[in-house]
């Protein structure tokens, strides 16, 4: 009985690692946020919109992610310069990961953001999505459905996905650290247990038996 119930603590502490550690990582992601990882924010992909429109929530979006101080945004003007210098003059067309992914590592950021705006009269759909160059891995994805005018969608929505995605979790890497932390606090754990248990189910001695015992040295 005890050792089925270590072994099955045992797995309960192994999978509560597992499962936490993004949780408990989150501080730690955060707390390294004035380290300005380097990022670009695509100019939006715009469909029912102005030119001017989506120039304007983009720089809405822009400013709050930049006052965030958690990324290093990458200025426009540097934006053009490399993509210039990398023969990219159109770039409309690339929104799949690997494309995206493709695109960060040309610009050398660690994180690219595309955004893509939708309007039908009084209706906006903004679609947010954070890719890491490295491995296209798609970091954050998050959509908006806003029924309203232009000018408080571009006042208070905009600001606040940017808001939003300043403060978001992003690194789904284990934290094997914190991960083996957990492990050994679960091994004392099931340590207390067994000898709590084996302290329990100790069989108490018989006094009659005892007392043979102790005629049998006598004698």
């Amino acid at each position: 009985m005890i050792n089925s119930l270590l072994k099955a603590s045992t797995l309960f502490l192994l999978l509560v690692a597992i499962q936490t550690s993004p949780a408990i990582c989150q501080e730690a992601q955060l707390s390294k946020s004035n380290d300005g990882e380097r990022l670009v924010v695509l100019p939006f992909e715009i469909r029912g919109l102005t030119t001017d429109e989506g120039l304007q929530l983009r720089q809405r979006f822009c400013e709050t992610l930049a006052a965030s101080k958690r990324f290093d945004v990458i200025p426009d003007n540097v934006l053009r310069n490399n993509l210039e210098l990398g023969g990219l003059s159109k770039i409309d067309s690339c929104n799949t990961l690997p494309c995206l992914a493709q695109l960060g590592k040309v610009l050398n950021v660690e994180k690219i953001v595309h955004v893509s705006v939708d309007r039908w009269k009084e209706r906006f759909v903004m679609h947010i999505r954070l890719v890491r160059s490295s491995d296209a891995a798609l970091l954050y994805d998050e959509r908006v459905d806003f029924s309203g005018d232009f000018n408080n969608f571009r006042s208070i929505v905009a600001p606040e996905q940017a808001r939003k995605l300043s403060v978001a979790y992003l690194d789904r890497r284990p934290n094997w650290y914190l991960i083996a932390a957990a492990v050994l606090a679960g091994v004392g754990l099931i340590y207390w247990i067994y000898r709590h248990l084996h302290r329990q189910v100790r069989p108490k001695a018989d006094p009659q038996i005892l007392r043979r015992r102790h005629s049998r040295v006598r004698s």
